[in-house]
Order: structure tokens, then C-alpha cells, then sequence
């Protein structure tokens, strides 16, 4: 049976979700590291995994952003983006941090 997207997704635990959040709501040079290098950004908040390993799989596939929300919009959300994303029911895909399009996908998580 092929695997399913559950079967593939990538699992943010809730302490690293909470981590990547603190440093995009707080640190610039963190900020451009996520818009370049997500994978990269993510192993920098915490997550277990190798960069290079993350970039070999559709894991983060969907896990761009055009323009980041601004650090106070991020912070503002902080809570309830700390859960979005530790859910086991959404594809953890940061899309909520696209400038603009925060408040609408939390309101259908």
C-alpha cells in the first residue's frame, strides 16, 4: 500500500513550532534564513533532522512563504500558531506565515 500523506508529513513537535515562532517574531537574521533556507531554519529552531535530508523529501515541500508576516503579527498569533503547527491534524505548512494569510488559516484549523 503506498503511504499516505499522513504517513509522510513531517511532525513539528510543539517545542520546536514554539521556537521557530519565538525567532520569527524576534530575530532578522533568523527571518532571512527561513525566506532562503527553511530546512535549515527549522534545524536551527530545534528540529531533529538533517537539512540536507529534508531538501531529499517532499516532507516541506509545500513549506514556502512569498512574504513573511511581519515579527509583530507572528508574535500577536504566537499561541495559536504554536498549536497549527503541532497538530496531527494539518500538513504543518507555514503558508500561515504569509503575510496576510495568517488569521484565515487558523480560522479553518
Amino acid at each position: 500500500m503506498p503511504p499516505t500523506v499522513s504517513d509522510t508529513k513531517l511532525r513539528i513537535p510543539p517545542e520546536v513550532a514554539d521556537r521557530l515562532l519565538q525567532l520569527l517574531a524576534t530575530d532578522d537574521a533568523f527571518r532571512e534564513l527561513f525566506k532562503g533556507d527553511r530546512h535549515a531554519a527549522l534545524v536551527r529552531a530545534g528540529l531533529d533532522a538533517d537539512p540536507s535530508r529534508l531538501r531529499e523529501t517532499s516532507a516541506l515541500a509545500c513549506l514556502v512563504v512569498d512574504k513573511l508576516a511581519s515579527k509583530s503579527d507572528i508574535a500577536a498569533a504566537r499561541e495559536a500558531l504554536t498549536a497549527h503547527l503541532a497538530s496531527h491534524n494539518n500538513h504543518n505548512n507555514p503558508h500561515a506565515f504569509e503575510a496576510g494569510a495568517m488569521h484565515a488559516v487558523l480560522r479553518t484549523g
